[in-house]
C-alpha cells in the first residue's frame, strides 16, 4: 500500500475561542509543524464554513496516522489548542467524513477525505 493523502474540505466554525467571536488559527501538524495556512493566520468569525476544497490541503501519511491540532493565536506568542484529531490510513477510500476539534471553550467541525 502507498501513501495516502488527506485532503482537507470544509472547516467549519460553531464556537470561537474569543467572545467576541473571531478567532485567529492555524493548523499543525504532527505536533507543531504548521501547515495551513503556509503562512500566517486566518481569521474566522463564529458561523463561517471555509472551503477548502478548491484551495487544495493536502496533508501527507507518512508511516502511520496524522495528527492535526487547532490552535488560536488570538495573541501572538501564545497558542492555545482548540484540539486534536487524527487522519487515519485506515479511512482510505471511505469518502468524505467529518470530525470535531473541541477545546480552549471552542467548537470547530472539518470535512475531508483521504485518498489512497
Amino acid at each position: 500500500m502507498g501513501f495516502p493523502l488527506g485532503k482537507l474540505l470544509e472547516l467549519s466554525v460553531d464556537k470561537t475561542r474569543s467572545s467576541d467571536g473571531q478567532d485567529r488559527i492555524v493548523v499543525t501538524r504532527d505536533g507543531n509543524f504548521q501547515f495551513f495556512p503556509s503562512a500566517g493566520l486566518i481569521s474566522v468569525h463564529q458561523g463561517d464554513a471555509l472551503d477548502l476544497e478548491d484551495e487544495n490541503v493536502f496533508v501527507p501519511f507518512s508511516a502511520g496516522d496524522v495528527e492535526l491540532t487547532l490552535k488560536a493565536v488570538n495573541q501572538p506568542g501564545n497558542p492555545i489548542s482548540l484540539g486534536s484529531i487524527f487522519l487515519r490510513r485506515d479511512e482510505a477510500n471511505l469518502g468524505v467524513l467529518s470530525k470535531r476539534f473541541e477545546g480552549g471553550g471552542a467548537l470547530y467541525g472539518l470535512k475531508y477525505k483521504v485518498l489512497p
